[in-house]
């Protein structure tokens, strides 16, 4: 991806945010919703993002999802809400170019 690219997507995600949208931007710029993360959540409970990029990996990339999966072992998750609080997925996806939106 070049640095145009990845600017293009940071404005478009900001736009998403200030429009009051939550969800991922894709690499390739297509957006998917997310639901809100309730103020008050359970330490086993995976936020509206983590949840999202889960079904959207299931729908969509079955390979990302197996790469997901490779770490979530690694580092000892028997289930994805092991990972509550870790970000693991979050960095997983920020790592593969998506982009975080959520309203500001």
């Amino acid at each position: 991806m070049s640095t145009d690219d990845a600017k293009t997507l940071d404005q478009i995600a900001r736009k998403l945010a200030k429009e009051e949208h939550r969800g991922w931007l894709t690499p390739e710029g297509d957006f998917f919703e997310s639901e809100e993360t309730p103020v008050i959540s359970g330490p086993d409970e995976l936020g509206g993002h983590e949840c999202a990029a889960l079904q959207w990996l299931l729908a969509n990339d079955l390979e990302l999802l197996g790469e997901l999966e490779e770490i979530g072992i690694k580092q000892g998750f028997e289930c994805w809400e092991d990972s509550a609080g870790s970000d693991t997925i979050k960095d997983f996806m920020f790592k593969h170019g998506f982009r975080r939106v959520s309203p500001e």
